[in-house]
Order: C-alpha cells, then structure tokens, then sequence
C-alpha cells in the first residue's frame, strides 16, 4: 500500500508551536507521509529566519514559498496573497 502524502504549511513561529505535535505524529506515522511547506515570517530576516528552527527540530522544508511583503497596506496583503498562490502552485 503506498503511503499518503499530507502536507503541513507554516508561516509564523507562533502557529508552528500549534502543529509541531500533530506534524511529528504525522512524521512517525508508518502510512503516511509529511511533506512540509514554509511561508511568510518563517523565511524573513526580519523575524529571524525561524525555518531554521523547523529544520533543527528534525523537519526539513520540502518547498519555501516567498510570499511576505513588508508593507500591510490592502494592496500589499493581496500581492501577498497572490505570491502565495503561485508558490503553491510550484509547490505541487
């Protein structure tokens, strides 16, 4: 039986917290398969390039999607939003 493929995306440190447990069950899982995706403040120098902490707790990104602008004017939120989705569309 082939495994499934459940994929995990992360943009903040904050949120990471939330779902480390659920991603190392699904890492030790024999049926499944984690495929890690980071995003947004994980990937900015700004607030501290914190991917590395993923890396660092044994889950190493399989795709990192630049999406963060930093302006948080209407304008800049939907650039973002639109930077996601075509990263998320290279991502699969």
């Amino acid at each position: 039986m082939s495994r499934r493929k459940v994929c995990v995306v992360t943009g903040s440190r904050a949120e990471y917290g939330l779902l480390y447990w659920v991603m190392r069950g699904l890492q030790n899982s024999p049926s499944l398969e984690l495929q890690v995706i980071v995003t947004g403040m994980h990937l900015s120098p700004e607030f501290g390039l914190t991917y590395r902490t993923l890396e660092q707790d044994g889950f190493i990104p399989d795709k990192k999607v630049e999406m963060l602008l930093s302006a948080d004017t209407a304008t800049a939120i939907s650039k973002s939003t639109a930077l996601g989705i075509i990263g998320m569309a290279d991502a699969f």
